[in-house]
């Protein structure tokens, strides 16, 4: 089915602009707790099995051999591997309806074939299944935010996810030969305790990374939290090797009452082995113009066993980011999607790594459509905005590229192009040498104005090829399916042929669901 332009204002947000209302009273049922652990329900099944996925193929991938360059740039997200099969999955969050809740939320996973951009097999992840702790609830977002990590340190990657049912929480779905097949909750998990963020548990984030450079993978789960920093690596009831305090950010003014909690980002900036965080508010007043709106970013690393928020880093206001070393130094860097005063919000701009942090060394670099070499006229309004980011080598040079997303996704965006922007890394850092604009026209679907083309982005890996490709979903609304895209990267960016398609509405049962998918991310 080809997504289709669609007039209507359906709410189709990932966060930050939504306030999430969790039922009151919702509880988990069905379930085994033994010493404070929440775990799948007694003698029950594994979860379940995946099965055909629903693709298609647009044009043949062009044939080249792998590129000579075998090394990811620093700071890039490890590819998932859930079946330990050596070839790359995705799992893409889904903040949709499911059979027996509203919202209830789901997770859609597509395991790697190995075979150019193919997908082998496809796996339905909800709260209903019996092997899931708790049970598809109204609003309760299961796969809201997803991370893929090994987890337990037993070589597949596992996937952690944020649910919003009897209260915030994670739960996580360990991987194996088979896949994807048990899962438990995480016991004891705090929220967040921001006091200038209005009720932040009711958007809680999660985010993986190695924060304490022991090489095992960490989880963040609370900001302001004694224990918001979960350390790996996890048993198998689920509980964290140790936990540790995130410090709450602090407030970026005195005359902000209150900023929404919008987002995470990890990655290792100043080269010392672990990871830092980057947390993302934003600050909407009534009445305030799109310009004067604030999007504090605050930034944490790692000290006497937490996370805490250090002195002299400033970082610019922004919506998103993402990390990754797009100049070849070894240190990885900050890309942004920046926020605030006149500039573009269809722009993206690099805060560089260096020994003593983000923006300590050279100077920060904004690219635009002002840029040279960057396709297509500067956006009219500002719905056009950069809102999802991922890092990955495209063309086997060793260097970073970035690809930003711009699905206008907003309930009452203006309608326009819904497209994703690839830029390419070097030794002088990102230019608009080689820059690619792609919208679903180009893929062999249909060309939309809302479908969310764009919400999600991803690059990794999937055919080993040493050159990472595209991952892209248009989460769709209740009236146009959700499809998701993979395209092949090559020495020349990507390429628009051997495209696989990905049909959100191949995981539903009777075609009625809004499946949404992609909305909760692709995890990283």
């Amino acid at each position: 089915m080809d997504v289709e332009q669609d007039g209507q204002k359906a709410e189709r947000t990932r966060g930050s602009n939504r306030r999430w209302v969790i039922a009151a009273g919702a509880g988990i049922a069905a379930v085994a707790v033994a010493g404070g652990v929440v775990l799948a329900r007694s003698g029950a099944p594994g979860i379940a099995a995946p099965g055909t996925c629903r693709t298609t193929a647009h044009g043949t991938a062009p044939v080249a051999a792998p590129a000579e360059n075998d090394r990811a740039p620093a700071g890039t997200a490890p590819a998932a591997d859930f079946d330990g099969d050596g070839h790359p999955d995705l799992a893409m969050g889904a903040l949709g309806d499911v059979e027996n809740a509203d919202a209830g939320g789901s997770i859609a996973v597509a395991y790697g074939s190995g075979r150019g951009t193919g997908l082998a097999r496809c796996q339905y992840l909800t709260q209903d299944d019996a092997a899931i702790p708790g049970k598809a609830d109204y609003e309760a977002y299961f796969g809201s935010w997803v991370a893929a990590r090994d987890l337990d340190g037993d070589g597949y990657t596992d996937l952690a996810t944020a649910v919003h049912d009897d209260e915030p929480g994670v739960i996580i779905l360990w991987g194996s030969q088979d896949g994807l097949k048990s899962a438990a909750r995480v016991p004891g998990t705090d929220g967040s305790h921001v006091s200038w963020a209005p009720d932040p548990g009711l958007e809680e984030r999660l985010v993986a990374g190695d924060f304490d450079g022991d090489g095992h993978a960490d989880l963040v789960f609370g900001l302001g939290s004694d224990k918001g920093l979960l350390k790996g690596p996890f048993s198998r009831d689920v509980s964290p090797r140790s936990t540790g305090p995130v410090s709450a950010p602090r407030k970026p003014a005195p005359d902000i009452g209150s900023a929404d909690y919008a987002g995470l980002v990890a990655g290792d900036l100043d080269g010392d082995g672990a990871d830092e965080l980057i947390a993302f508010h934003h600050d909407e007043p009534l009445g305030t113009a799109t310009f004067e709106e604030r999007w504090p970013v605050s930034y944490f690393h790692e000290r006497r066993g937490g996370l805490v928020q250090p002195g002299g880093i400033g970082l610019p206001d922004a919506a998103a980011g993402a990390v990754g070393d797009v100049d070849g130094d070894g240190v990885a860097d900050l890309v942004l999607s920046p926020r605030r005063g006149k500039v573009s919000h269809s722009a993206v701009t690099v805060v560089h790594g260096s020994k003593s942090g983000p923006g300590k060394g050279k100077p920060s670099t904004t690219i635009d459509r002002d840029t040279p070499g960057v396709p297509g006229a500067e956006p009219r309004d500002d719905d056009a905005a950069f809102l999802s980011l991922d890092t990955g080598d495209v063309n086997g040079d060793g260097y970073a590229d970035v690809v930003a997303g711009s699905p206008r996704s907003e309930a009452y965006a203006k309608t326009g192009p819904e497209q994703v922007l690839l830029l390419l890394g070097g030794p002088g850092g990102l230019t608009g040498r080689g820059a690619r604009v792609l919208d679903a026209g180009d893929l062999g679907g249909r060309k939309t104005e809302r479908a969310a083309f764009g919400m999600s982005v991803r690059l990794v890996d999937m055919d080993g090829d040493h050159r990472d490709d595209l991952a892209v979903a248009a989460p769709g609304d209740d009236k146009v399916r959700s499809s998701a895209w993979v395209l092949p990267g090559t020495g020349h960016g990507l390429s628009t042929c051997g495209v696989t398609r990905l049909y959100g509405d191949g995981f539903e049962r009777d075609g009625n669901l809004r499946l949404y998918m992609g909305g909760g991310g692709i995890a990283r």
